[in-house]
């Protein structure tokens, strides 16, 4: 693995997951989730909110594996670097990915 990937694979990951999470969310309102009620709730809250949550646990895992053996760095600076940047993203999308939460939905 390069170090300029090493660098970037944080705010990709966060890029890709963000897309597909508001992906879905267009998918949804597309398709009246929202007048689909589930344990509670709707089947648009329920299902964005797990994609949300699997998305941040998706996310956590790039720092881990930065730092792990297989993938880290040779150069310490290039691992601190990717790893503050790839936990930089883990904030990032959790950030994002809140208001599926706690905003009205498709209006």
């Amino acid at each position: 693995m390069s170090d300029i990937f090493r660098i970037m694979a944080g705010f990709l990951v966060w890029l890709a997951l963000f897309s597909a999470l508001y992906g879905l969310h267009g998918i949804g309102c597309a398709a009246g989730w929202q007048a689909t009620q589930v344990a509670g709730t709707s089947l648009f809250r329920l299902a964005l909110v797990t994609a949300a949550g699997a998305a941040i646990l998706a996310q956590l895992a790039v720092p881990v594996a930065l730092r792990s053996p297989r993938l880290r760095s040779p150069s310490p600076f290039v691992g601190q670097v990717s790893t503050t940047l790839a936990v930089a993203a883990v904030v990032a999308l959790t950030w994002t990915s809140f208001p599926v939460a706690v905003l009205s939905a498709c209006e």
